[in-house]
C-alpha cells in the first residue's frame, strides 16, 4: 500500500497532468472553419532568407506573397491551404545579384516563377489561448521540383473587435516558420564553383506571413 506522502504526490502530478493536457487541448478563439486570406493591410507578409558560405554571407528577401489558409479554430489540427511566392520579387540588395539569382543557372524565373508551399497535415499541436505550436507537413515546390517538408510554426489568432478593425475586417492571423532547404536537392547548380564558397549548400528561410478571415 502507498504511503500517504506517496499518494498525495500521486494526486498532486495526475492533477498537473490533467491542467496541462486541459491547457494543449483547448481550441483557439472562435469556431467554424475560417478562410485566412493573405493581406499585408495586417502585416508585411515576407519570405526572408540567409546563404552563408565560407566567402561571403548573402541576406534576402522575397515580398510578393500571396495564398488562402482554411482553418477551424476549434480544431488546430485542421489548417490546410497554399502559400505561393513570386520568384521575380527576391532581392539581395544588390541588382546585378538579383539578375544572377532570377536567371538559368539559379531559379530561373523565367520557367519557374513561382514557389509554393501546400499544407497536407498538421501534428504535434500545442495550443494556449490565441497561440499555436505545431508542425505542418507539406509539398514544398521550388525549381520545378516538388519536396515533402515538415515545418515548425507558431500561429497567433486575435478574433475580431473594434481595435482590429482598424486595421483589417475579421479575425486577424500571424504564422511564422524556419526552415532550412538544400539547392542540391531542387536542382539548383549555380554558376560553376559558386555552391559551397561564396553560396551556401543550405538555405535558412524564415516565412512571416499575415492575414485575416474578412477578406
Amino acid at each position: 500500500m502507498k504511503s500517504t506522502t506517496t499518494l498525495k504526490a500521486s494526486i498532486i502530478l495526475a492533477g498537473m497532468m490533467t491542467a496541462s493536457i486541459s491547457a494543449y487541448a483547448q481550441g483557439l478563439p472562435g469556431s467554424g472553419q475560417k478562410t485566412i486570406t493573405l493581406s499585408n493591410d495586417v502585416g508585411k507578409n515576407q519570405f526572408e532568407w540567409l546563404s552563408d558560405a565560407p566567402v561571403e554571407k548573402i541576406k534576402g528577401t522575397a515580398e510578393t506573397v500571396k495564398g488562402k489558409l482554411t482553418l477551424d479554430p476549434q480544431n488546430s489540427s485542421s489548417l490546410r491551404g497554399t502559400v505561393v511566392v513570386a520568384v521575380s520579387t527576391m532581392k539581395t540588395g544588390n541588382s546585378t545579384r538579383d539578375n544572377h539569382l532570377r536567371g538559368a543557372d539559379w531559379l530561373d524565373a523565367e520557367r519557374y516563377p513561382v514557389i509554393t508551399f501546400t499544407v497536407t497535415s498538421v501534428s504535434n499541436t500545442r495550443v494556449n489561448g490565441g497561440r499555436m505550436t505545431a508542425n505542418v507537413t507539406g509539398k514544398f515546390s521550388l525549381h520545378g521540383v516538388e519536396k515533402t517538408l515538415t515545418i515548425p510554426i507558431e500561429l497567433n489568432y486575435i478574433p475580431e473587435s473594434d481595435k482590429t478593425r482598424e486595421r483589417a475586417p475579421g479575425d486577424l492571423v500571424s504564422i511564422t516558420a524556419t526552415f532550412t532547404i538544400s539547392l542540391k536537392d531542387f536542382n539548383i547548380s549555380g554558376s560553376r564553383g559558386t555552391i559551397g564558397s561564396k553560396v551556401g549548400e543550405t538555405i535558412k528561410i524564415t516565412a512571416k506571413l499575415f492575414g485575416s478571415t474578412g477578406a
